[in-house]
């Protein structure tokens, strides 16, 4: 069954079961003390063996995720059959529901079944991203015309933990988008947290000085994963094909430093799917899954007021 279970107990399964970073208690309580939240581990046993696991953040009488930066927590044992893991995971939801009135999960890509999820009444949401292997570089038509035309430049590419040219530039994006000056703020706090706690790393692209392009990434050494938090570029003109030049050293420099796989975070809007699906990589749907109780009583007193006339004669007498 499941089980509300203690850091000590989450630690000592996700030692055997961890999918990714994001399953790191560390990790988790560094998003939790940013965006105050409190953080509950849940484990459903059976026979005393870990089958499945989440954590969960919680704010008032909700799970919620506190930004899409980070997938959810979330992990199963691989030796479960398909049908263990549907089983499983619906009764866990079932407990959830009788605790939580709404609760929302960004599902990694590892999590493709989601029947559990339809069967208890949850909305989901399907996104992609892009996954590259990073030793297998394989160019489309476009990004190889862009790849020849920045190599003309003498651009300069860096990797360091932490770089202020990078992180001025990222958080410029921020205002740029419409970020309030508290929000910026606080993202700001945010990123160096996670630099100084070393799961976020800055690289960058230099031409005579001047920053061309830039990018946060978090950095899963134990499961040889990197996650493409954001790029960002200087926001003017560029003949120099910054960004594409970018994108290719981050991949060699991920390869040295043992990493295997290459989230480029994101594929829904036309003109970023168009550049990231120019590095071939493997495009991969993931899930935002949303529960709230009142909407599936609203859902039910809706189904009841459009009954016939002769059935709602039939239910009230």
């Amino acid at each position: 069954m499941l089980k509300e279970v203690d850091k000590k107990t989450w630690q000592e399964a996700v030692a055997i079961n961890r999918t990714s970073i994001f399953d790191d208690p560390d990790y988790l309580e560094i998003i939790a003390q940013l965006h105050q939240t409190k953080i509950k581990y849940w484990i459903f046993f059976r026979n005393e063996k870990a089958h499945l696991g989440f954590a969960t953040h919680i704010k008032g009488k909700s799970i919620i995720v506190p930004d899409h930066f980070s997938y959810s927590s979330f992990w199963f044992n691989d030796t479960l059959t398909d049908f263990s893991f549907f089983d499983t995971l619906n009764q866990s939801l079932q407990i959830l529901k009788k605790n939580y009135r709404n609760f929302v999960f960004s599902l990694p890509p590892q999590i493709q079944d989601i029947r559990a999820f339809n069967l208890n009444d949850c909305l989901a949401k399907v996104n992609y991203t892009y996954i590259n292997a990073t030793d297998k570089i394989d160019l489309r038509n476009n990004n190889k015309v862009k790849w020849d035309e920045a190599s003309k430049f003498d651009l300069k590419f860096i990797y360091n933990n932490h770089n202020d040219d990078i992180l001025k530039q990222q958080l410029n994006d921020f205002q740029y988008f419409g970020y309030s000056k508290a929000k910026t703020k606080f993202y700001k706090n945010y990123f160096n947290r996670l630099i100084d706690s070393g799961y976020l790393r800055g690289f960058g692209v230099y031409l005579n000085g001047e920053l061309k392009a830039s990018s946060l990434i978090i950095i899963d050494e134990d499961k040889s994963r990197a996650y493409n938090l954001l790029l960002s570029n200087s926001k003017q003109k560029d003949s120099t094909q910054s960004s594409t030049f970018l994108y290719l050293k981050m991949m060699e420099k991920l390869k040295e430093l043992g990493i295997n796989s290459f989230d480029l975070y994101g594929a829904n809007m036309l003109g970023i799917a168009n550049f990231k699906s120019g590095f071939r990589g493997e495009l991969c749907p993931h899930y935002m899954i949303n529960y709230s109780a009142t909407n599936i009583k609203f859902k039910k007193f809706k189904r009841f007021v459009r009954l016939p006339i002769v059935c709602l004669k039939k239910i009230m007498f």
